[in-house]
């Protein structure tokens, strides 16, 4: 009786064991993504080295400020996605991407190190929308919506020179998260090359 008991304890441990690990197997794995852009403007390649540009950490709307996906259900209702997530908050992540974009460009120019007196724009953002659109699920969508304060160094202050909101819906061929991370980036792009657009009008840049 000793003998068969034992075995009905290997056996019971042997299944428990089998079963945790077909539980854990059930549940997705999370994925992380870093939404990635770039302009026509920089992507252009031009020698020209623009005027320093000082870029403020983004704000960001509290619904949009999670590292979690975002997903709108209907005009009222939003989620979040567990499992899908970005790698760094989006504000720093979307701060990051523009200024790179920009400094990228020939029209602007990092400020040097340590001299922050030498600032001759400044950039400042907030992010009123960054999610998934998935109200009409035949025609997802990726949406961004930003903010952007271009201001210009005048010697005892900063002036405004462009103050105005872009956005972008980029249609996705499926509601799937890799396919919306790539949408957020083109997103970014339209939104970059309408930026780029209202700059060059000014003649700001133009030396």
């Amino acid at each position: 009786m000793k003998t068969n008991g034992r075995w009905i304890l290997i056996f019971l441990c042997l299944y428990l064991m089998t079963g945790c690990a077909n539980i854990r197997n059930k549940f997705p794995e999370k994925n992380i993504y870093r939404v990635q852009a770039q302009s026509r403007m920089a992507a252009s390649n031009l020698p020209e080295t623009g005027e320093s540009l000082l870029v403020k950490r983004f704000s960001i709307s509290p619904e949009f400020e999670t590292n979690s996906f975002v997903y709108r259900l209907s005009p009222t209702r939003f989620t979040t996605d567990f499992y899908n997530n970005f790698l760094i908050s989006p504000a720093r992540m979307i701060t990051e991407v523009i200024q790179e974009d920009l400094w990228a460009s020939p029209l602007f120019s990092p400020v040097p190190a340590q001299t922050m007196t030498d600032i001759y724009f400044q950039l400042w953002g907030k992010i009123l929308a960054f999610h998934g659109d998935i109200q009409d699920i035949k025609q997802p969508k990726a949406i961004v919506t930003i903010r952007l304060i271009l201001e210009k160094n005048t010697g005892d202050s900063f002036t405004p020179i462009i103050h105005k909101t872009y956005g972008a819906q980029i249609l996705l061929d499926a509601p799937d998260p890799g396919l919306l991370a790539d949408g957020l980036g083109k997103g970014i792009n339209e939104i970059l090359d309408a930026f780029y657009s209202d700059i060059k009008k000014t003649g700001l840049t133009e030396k």
